[in-house]
């Protein structure tokens, strides 16, 4: 029987075992399919197949709930990425909801290598890298420059999908090409993984088209030269290479390529009307496309964004309906107390978190045409609950899912763009590296980011100054944890992460008080084991599933090692 492959899904394939049967009834021809053997035919179209395949295995990775398993709602990669920062409570309905987001974020002890987030994203990233060795394994540079694009292309998703691994477990396998079952994949040497992923970026660049101009939007969702040197530029920054990561984002810069949109359009950047914009380095793309709605938009990251809001009886007109369950995003008083005292109410601070008088009296509801005064003197809207669980009073409004988004023909379904990069971070990375070898050459770009989001700018360029700013500019895009831990202030920072989780009440009194919110710390939820545990926390453990798989054997030097303090 033939090998298949079927396009447009990279899911393993399940082998079951009968103990009676007659094999033969097994040889049933397949439908629907394509041989393997027909299929990596070494074609043009085969070749722009597979790497179509590639970018829509790493949306999925990046993008649905309960990849692996039905326990979690949220997207996984949204929770590893963010859930252990300072920036974030994970929120939900009580303490004992969405534990699996909140003993992330509180350091509950909990935690570990059981995690179904830690499953999903862990297997998810080498379903991702699978999908990539499928286009690097079946053709080779040379055949034409279609091709070539092609192979570059999958080398860069899977360097991509490697940095991952590499920047939340340490030391995971390498995986450059495809894997029997029988494979015992071992942990790889950080520095040296590190080293491969920049030669992978660095070398692909050379066989991808450059984008044409800032106004490209195709060059935003299909990989460039540029989105290659800057991705290596992040990984050489990560690895501490701060003049190689100068040498690849400064190319990106004076290319000329991006710019930063209007602080007026901020609050477009990660949605719809911001798709392809001149800020965007590389992104996922979405179509808008009914049939694929189940796949391409069913608890996509922005849907669930909604659950955020779920504990108000009403939402703003231009935002979707609460849907199902969530929280998980609420800001953390911290972060709220550092940007309102660096900017106040700056185009950034306002397109990126709202307070709940802000959401109440700033938006139009059921088309109401109410002053600011009167809305919050509303009964119809506010909490629809007692107190609001892990929030302080606040709202992330970066993420918050607009009706203009929606795909045709549905009222939950979102399609714009999942961002994997964009010109900010390129800017902020090249002002690390700069600040990192004290190069005064970074101020100017670390303002030009501040400048934008109407903030005040910098006398000097820092380190100092770029933390600050990285931590605004980037909040809730997956970079604070672990550029506390590169920095080597996570253990200071996140010591006491999870130890007071507050929640906020209404002081709402019809016809006489208006909506405002009170941090109530009588309802705060207090852990009795929080914090970040220094030489254990910096990376996450490995799934116990996969050590059950593929047990390490000290003796042969294979199979899968826990990280220290997992164990």
């Amino acid at each position: 029987m033939k090998k298949i492959i079927i396009l447009g899904t990279f899911l393993g394939v399940a082998l079951f075992t009968f103990a009676s049967c007659n094999q033969s009834l097994l040889e049933i021809p397949q439908k629907g399919v394509i041989a393997y053997e027909d299929f990596f035919d070494g074609s043009e179209e085969s070749a722009e197949s597979a790497a179509l395949n590639a970018y829509a295995a790493g949306i999925k990775c990046h993008n649905l709930g309960a990849f692996f398993s039905p326990h979690t709602i949220a997207p996984s990669y949204f929770v590893l990425t963010n859930a252990p920062s300072d920036d974030i409570y994970y929120g939900s309905g009580s303490p004992g909801d969405h534990v699996f987001g909140l003993e992330i974020n509180e350091y509950r002890p909990s935690f570990g290598s059981h995690s179904d987030i830690i499953a999903n994203d862990y297997k998810g990233f080498y379903q991702f890298i699978y999908a990539c060795n499928l286009v690097t394994d079946n053709f080779e540079y040379g055949a034409s420059a279609s091709i070539d694009r092609n192979i570059s292309e999958a080398r860069v998703l899977r360097a991509l999908a490697h940095l991952h691994l590499a920047s939340y477990w340490g030391n995971p396998p390498l995986v450059d090409h495809i894997i029997g079952g029988d494979a015992r994949p071992t942990n790889s040497n950080h520095d040296e993984l590190m080293q491969w992923i920049v030669k992978e970026f660095t070398e692909a660049a050379a066989y991808l088209p450059s984008r044409s101009s800032a106004s490209d939007k195709n060059g935003a969702i299909r990989l460039t030269k540029e989105a290659a040197l800057a991705l290596a530029g992040k990984a050489q920054v990560q690895a501490g290479d701060y003049a190689g990561a100068k040498a690849n984002l400064k190319k990106v810069i004076d290319s000329g390529k991006y710019a930063l949109v209007p602080g007026s359009e901020m609050r477009n950047i990660f949605h719809r009307a911001g798709d392809g914009s001149p800020e965007k380095v590389f992104e996922f793309n979405y179509v808008d496309n009914v049939n694929l709605s189940a796949f391409g938009g069913f608890r996509h990251f922005q849907r669930n964004a909604s659950c955020w809001w779920r504990d108000l009886k009403s939402l703003p007109d231009q935002v979707i309906s609460a849907i199902g369950w969530g929280g998980g995003g609420n800001p953390s008083k911290s972060f709220v107390d550092a940007i309102v005292a660096n900017e106040g109410d700056s185009y950034r601070r306002k397109a990126w978190v709202i307070s709940y008088e802000e959401l109440l009296g700033d938006f139009s509801y059921g088309g109401d045409k109410m002053s600011y005064e009167e809305r919050l003197m509303d009964p119809n809207r506010g909490l629809s609950v007692n107190a609001y669980y892990g929030n302080c009073g606040w709202f992330t409004y970066k993420f918050a899912p607009y009706k203009s988004d929606l795909i045709t023909n549905s009222g939950t379904d979102t399609d714009n763009n999942t961002v994997i990069m964009r010109y900010a971070e390129v800017l902020l990375l090249y002002a690390e590296a700069c600040a990192q070898t004290g190069d005064p050459d970074g101020l100017k770009y670390l303002n030009m980011v501040a400048e934008r989001a109407g903030a005040p700018t910098y006398s000097a360029c820092t380190l100092d100054n770029v933390k600050k700013e990285k931590r605004f500019e980037l909040y809730m895009e997956g970079y604070r944890f672990l550029d506390l831990v590169r920095w080597g202030d996570a253990a200071t920072v996140l010591k006491d992460q999870g130890k007071e989780v507050p929640s906020f009440t209404d002081l709402f009194v019809e016809g006489s008080h208006p909506h405002e919110a009170k941090i109530d710390l009588s309802n705060a939820y207090y852990n009795k084991e929080y914090g970040f545990k220094a030489n254990k926390n910096e990376v996450m453990p490995y799934p116990f599933g996969e050590l059950q798989l593929n047990p390490y054997n000290e003796d042969e030097g294979v199979g899968l090692k826990q990280n220290p303090g997992w164990e």
